[in-house]
């Protein structure tokens, strides 16, 4: 069996995200989250090690989170209709406190993965 690389716990997540840098802005759908880093996919590529900002609400919650992160990994997928979709691992580079704080206590709550 493989080792188990990560070095937080990752919770299932299913809810949008924004996403931009330099030269986009696109919006995300989220596939888990901890307090370090997301994955999620997009509709266009960002090249890897891109610093990309990201602007969230937790599920339940009106308080909008900012973090900036770099993508370490996008591969292209198709969604259920067959469009091509990109799958994007992104590692927090600056995160707030409070925010911070917020995700440990949703990963606590979640559905870990």
């Amino acid at each position: 069996p493989q080792s188990e690389r990560r070095r937080a716990l990752r919770a299932a997540a299913s809810f949008p995200v924004n996403l931009s840098s330099d030269t986009l802005a696109e919006p995300g759908q989220l596939r888990d989250l901890s307090e370090i880093g997301m994955a999620c996919s997009a509709p266009a590529p960002i090249d890897e090690m891109t610093l990309v900002g990201i602007d969230f609400a937790l599920p339940g919650q009106t308080d909008r989170h900012q973090v900036t992160g770099a993508v370490v990994r996008c591969d292209r997928i198709e969604d259920q209709d067959g469009k091509p979709q990109w799958d994007l691992a992104v590692y927090f580079t600056e995160i707030q406190p409070v925010t911070k704080a917020a995700l440990k206590n949703y990963v606590s709550k979640g559905k870990i993965v």
